[in-house]
C-alpha cells in the first residue's frame, strides 16, 4: 500500500506540529464553548476564603449531645483499631471461660491452684 504523497513530502517534524496544532484547536474550541455557551456555564460561584473559613468554624464549633459524642468516640476508636469497651469485655469473659487446649499449659494452671490453695 502506498502512503499518500503529501506525507512523503512534508518533514515528520512538520507532522507533529500540524497534530499538535489541530489538537490544539480542538481545545480551544472546547474552552471557548464551555465560557461563551449558556447551557455549559457554571451557576455556582467560588466561595471566598472568608466564607470557607466561618464554615469551618461552625462545623467544628457546633455542640454535640451525648449520644453523638459516645458514636463519635467509638468511630474514633474503631479507626485506630482499637476495641470499644463492650468488645473489650467480651473478649476477655470469651478468653477467661474458653478452656485450655495446651495440656501443659492447663497442667501448670491446675498445679498453680493447688499451689495457691496450698498456701493459704
Amino acid at each position: 500500500m502506498k502512503t499518500p504523497l503529501i506525507l512523503e513530502t512534508l518533514p515528520p517534524w512538520l507532522i507533529i506540529v500540524i497534530l499538535v496544532g489541530f489538537f490544539g484547536i480542538i481545545v480551544m474550541a472546547v474552552i471557548l464553548v464551555k465560557k461563551f455557551a449558556k447551557p455549559f456555564k457554571s451557576d455556582e460561584k467560588p466561595k471566598s476564603d472568608k466564607e470557607i473559613a466561618n464554615e469551618e468554624v461552625m462545623r467544628l464549633t457546633q455542640e454535640l449531645d451525648e449520644e453523638e459524642y459516645q458514636q463519635a468516640k467509638e468511630n474514633k476508636e474503631r479507626k485506630a483499631g482499637k476495641p470499644t469497651e463492650e468488645e473489650a469485655l467480651q473478649e476477655e469473659m470469651d478468653r477467661i471461660l474458653q478452656p485450655v487446649e495446651d495440656e501443659e499449659t492447663a497442667e501448670q494452671i491446675e498445679n498453680y491452684s493447688e499451689t495457691e490453695k496450698d498456701g493459704k
